[in-house]
């Protein structure tokens, strides 16, 4: 709870520096078309990562479509009420409703979803970077890039019988990411923003790193810090970097969560 007031408080202070009537005027002026394009890639992103999450868990055990989508729609709405990602507790104690994972299977599944998910962003973040030419922020870290994505090759090797099933997870986990990014290229169409594709990937980046860095209940605060200072890079004033950043985080969270509400009261 301190942690979440800290970053809360500096959010508030950063936005009061800026211009809160602006801000609210470029709440006011979004492209609701582009933000509701935006909602429903964010859902096709969430059942992505529920396909990854059940090829994952199938190397165990065997697991159904609809489960994997309510363990993942649950485990989003754990990550809203609890800090520091522990609502993916949540995602493994749904995989265990149905008695189809045991406890401790489910814990190792969800971390090892957790882990390739990770990895696959740097992997993701090199392919592109060349294609496009990205800010020295970003490309600071493609040595660590690289080592990601070498770890991961050596462990597509090493798994042995489970080879294909963790090269689908990682081909899920590219698809997760495209879908990502494309939401955040919506969101700055849905703000007049007409901003490189390198721009849309500098905040995919930066917001991804400030989220798990700052770990608070639904990234509240941190998530919009880190979208306002990635757009910074790019010359866009603060408010509407904020706006950016509060509306985009609303699309994210809100469908979801109330998915997630519903699905786990039924």
């Amino acid at each position: 709870m301190i942690l979440l007031a800290v970053v809360v408080a500096a959010t508030a202070i950063a936005i009061a520096r800026s211009d809160p009537r602006a801000i609210g005027r470029a709440l006011a002026g979004m492209s609701w078309r582009w933000a509701t394009l935006a909602a429903v890639l964010n859902l096709i992103g969430v059942v992505i990562d529920a396909m990854r999450l059940r090829i994952i868990v199938g190397a165990e055990a065997p697991l159904t479509v609809w489960h994997a989508l309510q363990a993942q729609l649950v485990g989003i709405v754990g990550n809203v009420l609890f800090p520091f990602k522990l609502g993916e507790g949540a995602r493994a104690y749904m995989l265990t409703r149905q008695h189809e994972v045991a406890t401790t299977t489910a814990v190792k599944m969800v971390l090892a979803d957790r882990i390739i998910d990770a990895l696959v962003l740097p992997i993701f973040v090199v392919g592109v970077s060349v294609l496009l030419p990205l800010p020295a922020s970003v490309l600071r870290f493609r040595g660590w890039m690289l080592a990601s994505a070498a770890a991961t090759s050596v462990a597509i090797v090493a798994v042995g019988r489970h080879r294909g099933r963790l090269a689908a997870a990682i081909g899920a986990s590219l698809a997760s990411w495209t879908a990502r990014a494309t939401i955040l290229w919506c969101m700055l169409r849905a703000f007049g923003l007409e901003l490189p594709l390198s721009a849309t990937v500098t905040m995919l980046v930066i917001v991804n790193l400030g989220i798990a860095l700052v770990a608070t209940p639904g990234n509240v605060g941190s998530f919009e810090l880190a979208s306002a200072a990635a757009l910074a890079l790019w010359s866009v004033p603060s408010d509407v970097a904020f706006s950016v950043g509060i509306a985009t985080h609303l699309v994210e969270v809100v469908p979801p969560v109330v998915l997630g509400l519903v699905v786990g009261g039924w």
